[in-house]
């Protein structure tokens, strides 16, 4: 015969049931149950107001509690996460001192909780092997203006069925959002003319900081686009993050993250109506959002405008003395010593320098930027026979033959 289980209600039960007929003593039924007499009255004298509902489990919860945080704080914080609906625990309790006024607003961990409390946070386990940056060869900036990274935020379709591209423009140093401009695609001349806009109001940066997506980057030599050579035309210089490398522009795809969370869902009717909120929503993420980076201060604390002036009028570029100095064709092409050379599209009507070096070799250059060295290989099967060997190359095979020489020791 299988043993009985016996809850802890029953027991209760049987314990009061027992007690009602007068023939065992408290003391005696106490000490069989195995409980404190003042435990046995407790249920008797309940069982007494209620009958068998009043022995049913209690809440040990206090009936109030003086650390509880106060309503109104309450709400002012469920009215700040509805209006900025990525701002966590962290942000919330800064925006509680800044704008609100609050001398010491609840602890991040309350926070966190009350959002939970009401629906609006669900607590994640971050993802295991999250990549790393990798940041080698990038600068890393010391001031404003020194870098800033650029890119185009995925494409997504308005209410009237036209296709939006958001440009954006952040200040690395200061994480500061200097354009969020809507536009109907990603060409050369309609971002040509965001840029000259944007550089007209804010200056010029130090180094432009891009990936190797149109139109900021092309196949062609140095990866270089129509447009990053406007940018070396205008003593900016130019960095291409890693192919499929999009942690090396991680805080710039984390701003991208929170512009689509806060102000492309969903969409607005028309361009002009979707810039209109991206500008205020550029304002709050200047201006209002506390950055974990900045040790939770806004970006507009920390950017001031560049003192460099825009080139209005295109001066062409100067090269040293010793410097040959060649334009290229229309279709990109450059005519050297009876040969020719592909440079790309991009090179098209652009001055270029030639210089011999040390070793006697021709070295192609775009205002102070080594493109490579011209070589003509009479026996080459493949391929023109007049080619630029890249300076990334050139850099990469020097490399590799340095390490072939250490294995070889």
């Amino acid at each position: 015969m299988p043993w009985k289980n016996v809850t802890y209600m029953e027991e209760i039960t049987r314990f009061v049931m027992l007690a009602q007929t007068d023939r065992f003593t408290i003391a005696d039924l106490c000490e069989q149950f195995d409980i404190s007499r003042k435990t046995g009255y407790k249920h008797l004298e309940r069982y007494a107001l209620q009958g068998l509902k009043g022995l049913q489990p209690r809440s040990h919860r206090p009936h109030s509690s003086p650390q509880r945080t106060d309503a109104a704080v309450e709400a002012l914080i469920l009215a700040e996460r509805r209006l900025h609906r990525t701002w966590g625990p962290k942000k919330l309790q800064r925006v509680l001192q800044r704008k609100h006024g609050l001398e010491t607003p609840p602890v991040q961990s309350t926070i966190g909780e009350i959002l939970r409390r009401h629906g609006l946070s669900v607590h994640r386990r971050r993802s295991p092997g999250a990549y790393q940056a990798c940041n080698d060869g990038l600068t890393e900036p010391t001031q404003s203006n020194h870098v800033w990274t650029v890119d185009f935020k995925g494409w997504f379709t308005l209410g009237n069925g036209q296709r939006c591209d958001p440009l954006t423009v952040c200040d690395r140093y200061s994480r500061y959002l200097l354009c969020c401009r809507a536009r109907p695609n990603q060409q050369f001349k309609g971002t040509l003319h965001s840029f000259q806009g944007l550089m007209r109001q804010d200056g010029l940066p130090e180094i432009i900081r891009v990936d190797l997506g149109v139109p900021f980057a092309s196949v062609g030599l140095g990866r270089f686009s129509c447009l990053s050579l406007w940018w070396i035309e205008q003593g900016i210089a130019v960095e291409f993050t890693g192919p499929a490398a999009p942690q090396e522009n991680g805080s710039h795809e984390r701003m991208h993250r929170d512009l689509k969370a806060e102000a492309t869902q969903p969409p607005s009717v028309n361009l002009a109506a979707q810039q209109r909120r991206f500008e205020r929503w550029r304002y709050t993420y200047n201006h209002e959002r506390p950055h974990e980076s900045l040790g939770q201060q806004c970006p507009a604390e920390f950017y001031q405008p560049s003192a460099r002036r825009l080139n209005e009028h295109d001066k062409p570029i100067v090269y040293p003395a010793g410097v040959e100095v060649k334009l290229a064709s229309t279709s990109g092409h450059l005519a050297h010593e009876g040969h020719n050379y592909h440079l790309g599209e991009a090179f098209a009507h652009k001055r270029v320098g030639l210089r011999l070096n040390r070793e006697g070799q021709t070295e192609l250059y775009f205002a102070n930027v080594l493109l490579g060295t011209l070589a003509f290989a009479a026996d080459r099967q493949y391929g023109p026979r007049a080619y630029v060997v890249p300076a990334s190359r050139a850099v990469a095979n020097e490399k590799k033959s340095k390490r072939s020489a250490r294995r070889h020791r």
